[in-house]
């Protein structure tokens, strides 16, 4: 009892010592000079200035003010990166603590904390979960008048597309297996439930089909790049690395091949990326689906029916954003927060009844049956859980294994003690 209470102990220090990591790069990142063309900044800048694009939403609006007003556009950027990461962040605190769930999980590299140590919690990711979690929230609450909350479903998704195309991933699957329970629930038959579903959803269909269609070209680019050159002359400066403005105009099948290239051919110590993938991803989902289990104080918090039904959740959201896992995508940080946030956001707000429904019975019987396999392979424990934690790293870009290092948790321990001795270092020794 002794050594299970000293390593618990133990954890929880590394644990105290990787939000403290966190807490540091967030700051800093606060305080960074970016510039217009750093991706970071740039993505909320693509506009309608050279026509309807995708993701040129918040730009446009962005574009209006900055004509208008002397207001500093990078740090309303910074600012409204920091109300969305709070409201995310804050949503997921509180619905653990109101359920008894643990927060271990929380702050993973693979959750809220993996896109704020790769320095990419300043784009639109945060923003995205502030339209899907209320649009959750509007679809489980039962007062409000069905047309009401059908009106606002398609409002909040259709802002959220706008805002960035990769949304429609992980929303409108889901959106039309909620909406299909329903109808189908109500007596409709299979196929009506279906057309009314997708009648329900037409709005936000058309919406993601449109920007699908309007991904951009170099000329769309250049003129947004030209509208905010005229706004702010000098800071647009050419990057040598690309940004967010100039990648509205990469051609459709050279950004296929160059995101599945590095996805899966790239070589790293004569080992292809390609092999990554076997590790990661089953101790993602090791992890995501175990760290409640293991770390819960009381046995009804959290049974493994409920681990059940959150692997299918988290299974079926992964199979939604495999275009973005092989080809449309290499910022695998993201995509691995869009799959894990999503997941848990419909595992808090849905109640467990309907979760249970969405889903055939095969389905989850093969969850239950996969679940039981991996407990034999590798038994759920504390011990187990934490080390896994503090080892599994997500690569920023595609997998590679430098990077999938330098985004564990225990790696971010030893960078945050390691700092204050390098500037001791420096003072007195250079």
């Amino acid at each position: 009892m002794k050594t299970t209470t000293l390593r618990f102990k133990i954890f929880n220090t590394l644990f105290i010592l990787f939000i403290l990591s966190i807490a540091s790069v967030f700051v800093m990142d606060l305080f960074t000079s970016w510039s217009y063309t750093s991706w970071q900044i740039s993505e909320f800048l693509i506009n309608y200035q050279g026509g309807f694009v995708r993701r040129g939403l918040t730009g446009e609006i962005l574009f209006i003010l900055a004509k208008h007003t002397n207001l500093d556009v990078v740090w309303i950027i910074k600012l409204l990166s920091v109300v969305c990461c709070v409201f995310v962040c804050g949503f997921f605190i509180r619905s653990f603590l109101k359920k008894g769930y643990s927060l271990y999980i929380l702050p993973l590299c693979f959750f809220c904390g993996g896109i704020i140590m790769s320095q990419v919690w300043i784009r639109k990711d945060f923003l995205m979960f502030c339209f899907f979690i209320p649009t959750l929230l509007i679809y489980a609450h039962r007062t409000i008048p069905v047309w009401l909350k059908w009106a606002l479903i398609n409002l909040l998704t259709v802002l959220t597309i706008l805002n960035h195309e990769v949304s429609g991933f992980f929303t409108l699957p889901v959106l039309f297996l909620l909406l299909f329970h329903s109808f189908h629930r109500q007596g409709k038959a299979i196929f009506l439930s279906g057309v009314k579903s997708i009648l329900v959803l037409l709005p936000a269909l058309f919406v993601f089909l449109l920007v699908s269609v309007k991904h951009g070209d170099p000329t769309v680019s250049q003129a947004i790049f030209d509208s905010w050159d005229t706004l702010a002359p000098g800071k647009m400066e050419p990057s040598p690395y690309g940004n967010a403005i100039r990648a509205i105009g990469w051609s459709g099948m050279e950004t296929l091949a160059f995101h599945f290239n590095i996805n899966f051919l790239i070589e790293e110590h004569y080992i292809l990326s390609i092999w990554y993938w076997l590790i990661v991803f089953p101790v993602v989902y090791y992890i995501s689906t175990n760290a409640f289990l293991v770390f819960k104080k009381q046995q009804e918090v959290y049974t493994k029916a409920d681990r059940n039904i959150l692997s299918s959740i988290l299974c079926f959201q992964f199979l939604c954003l495999l275009p973005m896992f092989i080809a449309l995508s290499i910022d695998y940080i993201r995509i691995f927060f869009y799959l894990t946030a999503s997941a848990f956001a419909l595992f808090l707000i849905i109640p467990k009844t309907t979760l249970i429904e969405l889903f055939p019975k095969f389905w989850l019987r093969f969850m239950d049956k996969m679940n039981t396999g991996l407990d034999r392979i590798l038994p759920p424990s504390r011990t187990t859980v934490a080390f896994l934690m503090l080892i599994v790293g997500i690569s920023y870009s595609g997998f590679v294994l430098k990077t999938i290092w330098m985004s564990t948790m225990v790696y971010r321990i030893f960078l945050l003690l390691s700092e204050p001795v390098i500037i001791f270092r420096d003072y007195f020794f250079h």
